[in-house]
């Protein structure tokens, strides 16, 4: 990803929000009011603008099959999700890689060394699915509005200091729009779990799809570009979803969740 061109695009949206006033609504898939500086135009059009630099910086998979089989994946739980007024896109990044993420205004990327993992398709509806879910919960925009005051003036003091300059915004735009809370990653796999069952598919299917995904983390160790990095707090994860989806977990379960605040 061009790091300058990342810089721009992000300092250009978050000094726009001083013209923006306020917006609150509800939002019907968390059941609460939230108030944002962004509405769905400005969304859309940041997370295109977004996803045209990550488009540039990485090499995107061709295939019919591959691509047919997410994007049908991704329409079934378009269908069913709470926010259906967006265009949702999916794209499949060729790289051997264990990981996936979203963007604001319907942008999922799904690495084809995850597609290459899964044993059925309701495991890859478990990692959609959850991809859909933060873009519906506004997790990315959230995150940006809440830091964009001191966002612009921590990239700014990096102007000019070549050494620490493309570091700094990596880690700025990698905190923003990358790196999610434990409370985001939970509310995704809420929803997550609710679309797989309205579109059909098995919630159990998350929990083996975790399962693995802890495995290959153990099995590797922590990699530049993982799902265990954009994806923290795999084995509470792993618990909560065993609740929501059976209502009950396992013993190994109810310790990382009795654990979870230590």
């Amino acid at each position: 990803m061009s790091v300058r061109r990342l810089f721009w695009t992000l300092v250009l949206s978050l000094g726009s929000l001083v013209l923006i006033s306020c917006e609150t609504e509800y939002n019907s898939a968390l059941h609460r009011q939230d108030t944002l500086l962004y509405g769905d135009e400005k969304e859309k059009s940041l997370g295109a603008s977004v996803a045209l630099s990550v488009e540039k910086s990485v090499k995107i998979n061709t295939d019919v099959d591959v691509n047919e089989r997410v994007q049908r994946i991704l329409r079934k739980i378009v269908a069913v999700c709470d926010r259906k007024e967006l265009v949702y896109t999916i794209r499949v990044v060729d790289e051997d890689v264990m990981n996936a993420f979203s963007l604001p205004g319907g942008y999922v990327y799904i690495y084809k060394g995850l597609i290459d993992k899964v044993n059925n398709d309701d495991q890859l509806a478990g990692v959609i699915g959850h991809e859909v879910g933060h873009i519906v919960a506004k997790h990315a925009l959230k995150r940006l509005q809440a830091s964009y005051g001191t966002t612009i003036l921590e990239l700014g003091a990096l102007v000019g200091r070549q050494g620490s300059l493309a570091a700094g915004i990596d880690l700025t735009v990698s905190s923003v729009f990358f790196i999610n809370s434990r409370e985001d990653e939970f509310q995704a796999d809420r929803l997550g779990l609710k679309y797989m069952k309205l579109a059909g598919y098995d919630p159990g299917q998350m929990k083996v799809m975790l399962a693995k995904l802890l495995q290959e983390q153990n099995k590797k160790g922590p990699q530049p570009m993982s799902y265990w990095r954009s994806h923290p707090y795999i084995p509470l994860r792993i618990a909560r979803v065993d609740q929501e989806a059976y209502g009950k977990s396992q013993f190994k379960d109810y310790l990382n969740l009795t654990g979870e605040d230590r």
